[in-house]
């Protein structure tokens, strides 16, 4: 014989009484037509399922990366994407728990008194560390200003400075 914890019957008398089963209770105590005018009055459930609840953004699967080199030959900017995409790329991804994408390669404007630095979004900061760390030399790990984040369309900007990766 099975034995039903007392605190078992104490939720499912909580749960009877408070989902209209104190109507359906009293209903029965005073015979059977009253049962069936309370099962008519009772109000249609909910679907929970269909319930208009927001849901969370999907996981990032992959990391979109932009190298910004502020010299104009782009030799330091070649050699990170290389080291990013083919040396140690598998190496990043098992890491980072991402694909990484490589997006653009280009030269900017120097800007004074910035070394390298790896601008990162919003929850890619984890993604930005691994990648400032695979880098040779020192570099800083910053979020994304706002006015970067509106136009920018990469999750994690490499700027190479002066300091030589």
């Amino acid at each position: 014989m099975t034995r039903i914890h007392p605190c078992l019957w104490v939720l499912c008398a909580a749960l009877l009484f408070g989902a209209g089963g104190a109507q359906a209770q009293s209903a029965a105590s005073s015979g059977a037509p009253a049962v069936a005018s309370a099962a008519e009055s009772a109000p249609t459930p909910v679907n929970l399922i269909a319930a208009p609840f927001p849901q969370p953004p999907p996981p990032a699967t992959a990391v979109r990366v932009a190298i910004l080199d502020s010299s104009p030959s782009l030799q330091r900017a070649g050699r990170v994407a290389v080291l990013l995409t083919r040396f140690r790329k598998r190496d990043l991804e098992q890491h980072i728990g991402m694909k990484i994408e490589l997006a653009n390669v280009s030269s900017t404007p120097e800007q004074p008194a910035m070394g390298n630095v790896v601008f990162y979004r919003p929850k890619f900061l984890r993604a930005a560390a691994l990648l400032a760390k695979a880098i040779p030399g020192e570099q800083s790990v910053r979020v994304m200003p706002p006015e970067v984040l509106a136009t920018s369309g990469v999750d994690v900007e490499i700027f190479l400075g002066k300091n030589e990766p």
